[in-house]
């Protein structure tokens, strides 16, 4: 593989601190949120996660779009990230995407996104460690 990026980011003080880029483009303020007992006053790394699966899972779906000359406009995609409670005292992560565009029926979208699951790089890296759901809104 040849790699084509690597972000850099340092987080201090875990939930309870901050991020921040090594180019500073990126700095959040982070917090618990108010549903696991913080104050809810920053952003949460499911936050993160769900923004930039979500815009990666975007971007696939318009390259695998265009690559397959069955151009897509207005894709949205609605990340949903939940945390959950694991029996061994760990926590496990559930994905949802909820994705529309226009340009292309139904069938056809659901066909690109299948091509999509195995083009974006957060979808494919999680694959069969998080579970996972894409579903199309029209």
């Amino acid at each position: 593989m040849k790699k084509l990026y690597t972000a850099e980011v340092i987080a201090i003080s875990g939930r309870d601190g901050s991020v921040q880029s090594n180019d500073d483009k990126l700095s959040a303020r982070l917090t618990f949120p108010k549903e696991m007992g913080g104050t809810g006053q920053g952003t949460n790394p499911e936050q993160l996660f769900a923004a930039g699966h979500a815009a990666c899972f975007g971007s696939s779906l318009s390259h695998v779009a265009k690559s397959q000359n069955q151009p897509v406009s207005d894709v949205r995609v609605k990340g949903l990230v939940s945390v959950f409670a694991a029996d061994d005292g760990g926590f496990d992560l559930e994905v949802v995407l909820e994705v529309s565009a226009k340009g292309q029926d139904r069938q056809t979208m659901l066909e690109l996104i299948e091509k999509a699951k195995n083009v974006c790089a957060y979808s494919r890296s999680t694959k069969g460690m998080v579970r996972s759901t894409v579903n199309y809104k029209e």
